[in-house]
């Protein structure tokens, strides 16, 4: 049976899940500043519980993005780390497609519009249809754009039936919502178990690559990001 760890940090989430024997094992928990410290013993532990070490995987997939500069790149630099080691390949998933994956499987709505505050007045914004073995397809491409341009820009690819909506996007900028008139998912967050079987399906079609192929998804250009990690470097010196 194929066997794939996953792992995601690209949002407040923290998680991972290993796929084993047809089963999905899995830790996760909200941490916007827990990350680093969490991570590797949460894939350690679910390591233990199989039996297993990296070497008896056949590959391991990571959130690639967008999300949150930091989490992006912590998550997708410790799955190459961890793959390399093992010499293994790795799979990079879409968080939005993630997030949309979830919601279309809780509300049974065949659309879906995932949006992620990305801060500086801007939600990264993905819009999703199920396909006929009930995955999710994007329609156009992810982006970044202004919350009302973001509302446009998905109504113009629905169908125009109801659409389920997930993603802190939703929350720090209701009107996108109110214009879509969707039907709002209960969760909001990417998690690891939903990307495990993603990336088993991605696995199964040939799509997982050498580790140093999967990159972070940040959408924004690099002078903007620079501008994001100098933001989220000043509010963790205030902190301490």
């Amino acid at each position: 049976m194929t066997k794939i760890l996953a792992v995601d940090t690209a949002t407040e989430a923290c998680s991972a899940a290993l796929f084993i024997d047809g089963r999905i094992i899995s830790e996760k928990e909200v941490a916007p500043q827990g990350h680093t410290r969490l991570l590797l013993p949460m894939t350690d532990r679910l390591l233990k519980e199989a039996g297993l070490n990296l070497r008896d995987l056949d590959a391991l997939a990571a959130g690639r993005g967008p999300g949150s500069f930091t989490g992006v790149r912590i998550g997708v630099s410790m799955a190459q780390g961890l793959a390399y080691g093992a010499g293994k390949p790795l799979i990079g998933i879409s968080d939005l497609m993630v997030m949309a994956f979830q919601a279309l499987e809780e509300t049974g709505l065949n659309e879906a519009v995932a949006a992620i505050d990305a801060r500086m007045g801007e939600v990264y914004v993905g819009v999703f249809r199920k396909d006929p073995d009930g995955f999710p397809e994007l329609l156009g491409e992810e982006r970044v754009l202004a919350p009302e341009i973001a509302a446009a820009y998905a109504g113009e690819l629905l169908s125009g039936n109801q659409a389920a909506l997930t993603g802190t996007g939703f929350a720090a900028y209701p009107r996108i919502g109110e214009v879509l008139n969707g039907i709002p998912a209960a969760e909001n967050l990417p998690w690891a178990d939903t990307l495990a079987r993603l990336a088993l399906r991605d696995y199964e079609q040939g799509l997982a690559r050498a580790p140093g192929e999967i990159l972070p998804v940040y959408i924004r250009d690099q002078v903007t990001w620079k501008k994001v990690a100098e933001q989220e470097l000043d509010r963790q010196q205030r902190r301490g």
